[in-house]
């Protein structure tokens, strides 16, 4: 063979060229999903910074600049769009710098995005902020010093100009240019004396350990475009026992309501009353039940998953049933026959999911004959997850030897366990202690989460 050339190879038959290429373009497929998972898993020690956005190209834009102007900690950015039509996700892929993107094929709301952005965050804390601010220097430092200043803090949020609530302070400021050197003033240095615990915090802008969202779980979706679903989600984590801390000692500029504006004057109106009604079904009188808790030493740092019913069907994003039972799921074999039997249970995210027991796999008829027994067991002696309605009218579920309230009749139908209630009241019903309230499980729909 005369040098410098070489063998020429003879080419593989075509269905075999094309085996070879499907083959290794799986195996490098499932070998970058296995990697993706494992990183996805390690979440880095820095804060993920949650934005939505919807039509605010250039308030995201200008947002974006305070963040990478007065952020000296580890940070990421996710910010995502709600099906913009103003070129938002155009002009954040021409800015580049890292900023991860979730997109919706349509406005799904404030609470979707948030959980969207959730599912994609690896931060060891995360933030929620609005596309309609401006952060300011020190903002996340202090903070962050606030937040992990004591273990039983749940969440963080800072003061500004424009809010409804206790956050609200006044500014001497009339334009932007002005707003600067105010902040700057404002934040010069941390003071836990500017601490101040409330009962409401906005969300804004909203801090809170990657382990505190882990127990609590996603925003409820039930809360359509906005509003509300902060107010839920800050009730959520005072039943598990977590303060609410405002950090005076940071300000951060807010346009407010840039979103909701685009709705007009009916469009809002509409929105928020719809909203305001499903969190007056949801919470009820909650105030009075959380004011009894904290008297009655009930409020303890507990997670939110003490607040679930017990003995039910439930199923994930997946299509994967589970029967659950006293902090326990158990998974049901054949999702077929399970899909038939059970057609109308509540979905839970895999992180409410995660954080249970695993117990042995069940048969459909194991978890049907269970759920007869609830409804036609012992009549004398009081039956585990077994459901009443008292005498008062309260729907209540035999739990632990105790009597559990569910919160309010939405909490009961929102678990989809109405058509197990039994018609008679047992004496032993009155013999029972009280025992933890029922909390609504949330409305979800993404099926990622």
């Amino acid at each position: 063979m005369p040098i410098g050339r070489s063998r020429v190879r003879k080419p593989l038959p075509r269905e075999e060229a094309i085996d070879r290429y499907k083959n290794g373009y799986q195996a490098g497929y499932e070998q970058g999903k296995i990697m993706g998972l494992a990183d996805y898993t390690q979440p880095f020690e820095g804060t993920s910074i949650i934005i939505p956005t919807y039509n605010g190209e250039q308030l995201l834009l200008e947002c974006l600049d305070s963040i990478q102007a007065y952020t000296s900690l580890p940070y990421e950015i996710i910010v995502v769009d709600n099906a913009s039509t103003d070129g938002t996700v155009s002009a954040l892929q021409k800015r580049g710098g890292g900023i991860r993107i979730g997109r919706h094929a349509e406005n799904l709301g404030f609470a979707r995005a948030v959980n969207t952005g959730l599912m994609m965050a690896k931060g060891s804390q995360v933030l929620l902020l609005n596309n309609d601010t401006l952060v300011t220097e020190h903002w996340l430092d202090h903070m962050l010093i606030c937040l992990y200043s004591e273990p039983d803090i749940g969440a963080v949020g800072p003061v500004t100009n424009y809010i409804g609530g206790e956050q609200q302070i006044p500014v001497p400021y009339q334009v932007i240019d002005e707003m600067w050197d105010f902040a700057k003033l404002y934040n010069s240095q941390s003071d836990p004396a500017r601490w101040v615990k409330t009962n409401r915090l906005a969300g804004f802008c909203l801090l809170l350990k990657r382990s505190i969202w882990e127990h609590t779980g996603y925003l409820d979706e039930g809360y359509r475009i906005g509003n509300y679903e902060d107010d839920d989600y800050m009730l959520r984590l005072r039943f598990q026992g977590l303060k609410l801390i405002i950090a005076k000692d940071v300000f951060i500029h807010h346009v407010g309501s840039a979103t909701m504006r685009t709705l007009g004057s009916e469009g809002y109106e509409q929105v928020n009353g719809r909203n305001e009604h499903f969190f007056q079904q949801k919470w009820g009188n909650v105030h009075a039940t959380l004011s009894e808790m904290q008297e009655g030493g009930a409020l303890q740092h507990r997670t939110l998953r003490a607040f679930n019913p017990t003995h039910l069907v439930v199923k994930d994003m997946k299509d994967r049933y589970y029967w659950l039972e006293r902090g326990t799921k158990y998974p049901l074999q054949d999702p077929l026959s399970a899909a038939l039997h059970f057609k109308d249970v509540p979905l839970l995210s895999m992180v409410d999911l995660r954080g249970l027991s695993i117990g042995d796999s069940l048969q459909v008829e194991d978890v049907l004959s269970r759920q007869w027994l609830l409804y036609q067991g012992d009549l004398d002696a009081p039956t585990e997850g077994a459901l009443y309605r008292n005498d008062a009218g309260q729907y209540v579920q035999i739990s632990g030897g105790a009597c559990r309230p569910f919160l309010t009749t939405y909490a009961l139908n929102s678990w989809h366990l109405e058509p197990f209630i039994r018609l008679d009241q047992p004496a032993f019903l009155k013999e029972l202690p009280p025992g933890l309230v029922i909390l609504a499980a949330p409305v979800l729909g993404a099926a990622d989460l």
